[in-house]
C-alpha cells in the first residue's frame, strides 16, 4: 500500500463537505420559499451580531479551499469574487470550488514537510502538513459548520445526517 498523501487526506474530504454544504443550502432555500420568506432572511442571517452572515461563511469556506490548493496543491491563485448575493450564486461558487478540487493533480501536491508562509490572519509560517492540520481543515470546517448553524438557528429542518450525508456515505466516490 502506498503512503497516504496530503491529497488523499484532504481533497475527497473537502469535495464531500462542499457537496453536503450545497445540499443544506438548497434545503434552506426551499424552506424560505415554503415559509413565504425572501432568501435574504437566510443569506443575511448571523449567529451573533458580531459574526458574519451566511454568504460570508460560504465564501470563507470556499476561499479556504482555493488558498489551500494554491499553497499545497500547486494550483494558480484563483479569485472567486466574494460578491454572491443569491443562493444560485452560492451554488455556482461551490461548484467552481469543487471543480478546482476535482481538477487538482495528486502529483502537484507538495510534500508534507514543505515550508511556506500562508495567507492567513495574520500571515504565518507553516509546513504543509501543519497548515492542513492546524489551519486549513479547522478554518474550513468552522465556516462550513457556522453556515449549517445559521440555517439550523433560523428553523431550517437540517440535522446531522444532512451535514454528514449519511444517505449515500457508503456509495460516495470522488
Amino acid at each position: 500500500m502506498s503512503p497516504i498523501s496530503l491529497y488523499d487526506t484532504t481533497v475527497p474530504v473537502l469535495v464531500r463537505a462542499l457537496e453536503q454544504l450545497q445540499k443544506i443550502l438548497r434545503k434552506g432555500e426551499q424552506w424560505a420559499r415554503e415559509q413565504g420568506r425572501t432568501d435574504g432572511i437566510l443569506l443575511e442571517a448571523r449567529i451573533a451580531e458580531d459574526m458574519h452572515p451566511l454568504t460570508f461563511q460560504v465564501q470563507s469556506a470556499t476561499n479556504t479551499v482555493k488558498d489551500f490548493l494554491t499553497h499545497v496543491g500547486g494550483a494558480d491563485d484563483t479569485n472567486l469574487g466574494d460578491n454572491e448575493k443569491t443562493f444560485r450564486q452560492l451554488y455556482d461558487r461551490i461548484e467552481r470550488t469543487i471543480h478546482l478540487l476535482r481538477g487538482a493533480k495528486k502529483s502537484n501536491f507538495v510534500s508534507a514537510d514543505t515550508q511556506f508562509t500562508a495567507k492567513t490572519w495574520p500571515y504565518l509560517d507553516f509546513t504543509a502538513v501543519g497548515y492542513v492540520q492546524t489551519y486549513m481543515l479547522p478554518n474550513f470546517f468552522f465556516h462550513h459548520t457556522t453556515a449549517y448553524d445559521i440555517l439550523r438557528a433560523k428553523g431550517v429542518p437540517v440535522g446531522k445526517n444532512d451535514f454528514i450525508g449519511t444517505q449515500d456515505v457508503v456509495k460516495w466516490k470522488l
